[in-house]
């Protein structure tokens, strides 16, 4: 599976691996980049726990979910 590193504000991303409560696969969208190696991402799928859905990612660990249409 390719990682896609070219991630922006806004994107749908998934995880390739766990990140705090958040297991590998979850999805969810990316809220701010931080200095461009971390991501902010609001977790949406699986549900969590209002204070464990946002999440701070390396970007190395995110890919991209194509759009849907």
């Amino acid at each position: 599976m390719a990682v896609v590193r070219d991630i922006t504000a806004f994107d749908r991303v998934e995880l390739i691996e766990p990140v705090d409560d958040a297991p590998a696969g979850a999805q969810g969208g990316v809220l701010e980049l931080l200095e461009g190696k971390t991501a902010m991402v609001e977790i949406t799928t699986p549900e969590l726990d209002t204070a464990d859905r946002i999440i701070f990612v390396p970007l190395a660990i995110l890919r991209r979910v194509p759009d849907a249409h």
